[in-house]
């Protein structure tokens, strides 16, 4: 099993922790991982990427280069680049509440989920990466649902306990609609 991921967002729309979650469940489940992030020259607001490659063997390269297998696009400003970003075969899961699919391309799925508007009825609009997070692991059963709750545990118990319970619920309610959402191909 191998999988190079590329979470796209804008700044502060939580891509970034969309890797490190993957990163951290994937020591708990003793697999092989490795991360990258790129970020925009803003200081603020800019796109940012966190690319990531999970092996249950060594990993030769940790380059994702056009050829992701799971994608995610928060905002709009990076979802053409995110589609151009995948590989045939790919899925990627799109927040439909900021984006309107426009791009057809073949061969790849595109998973449009309403992630911040099923966040707001959560009760915080910055959930909505974790909603989309547990729609990956419902879908593609890459990690297991116990070892992201644990690394959600991990990171964010710590420093924002309150944070905790809405993390876990919106990880839940990703995993909860995994199957449930429009596919466009």
């Amino acid at each position: 099993m191998k999988y190079k991921c590329a979470f796209s967002g804008s700044g502060g729309q939580g891509a970034g922790m969309i890797a490190k979650l993957i990163c951290l469940a994937c020591i708990k489940d003793e697999k092989q991982v490795v991360m990258t992030q790129t970020y925009g020259i803003e200081q603020r607001g800019g796109d940012s990427t966190g690319y990531v490659v999970l092996s249950d063997e060594v990993i030769g390269s940790p380059i994702v280069e056009s050829d992701a297998d799971i994608g995610v696009a928060l905002s709009e400003s990076v979802y053409q680049n995110a589609v151009e970003g995948m590989k045939p075969g790919g899925k990627l899961f799109i927040n439909s509440s900021l984006i309107e699919i426009q791009s057809e391309r073949h061969g790849i799925k595109q998973i449009a989920i309403p992630a911040s508007e099923l966040a707001q009825e959560i009760g915080d609009i910055r959930v909505a990466n974790i909603i989309l997070l547990g729609a990956i692991i419902g879908k593609t059963k890459m990690l297991k649902p116990a070892s992201i709750i644990s690394a959600i545990e991990e990171i964010l118990g710590k420093k924002k306990p309150a944070l905790l319970e809405i993390n876990i619920a919106a990880l839940n309610k990703g995993l909860e609609i995994a199957d449930q959402e429009a596919v466009y191909e």
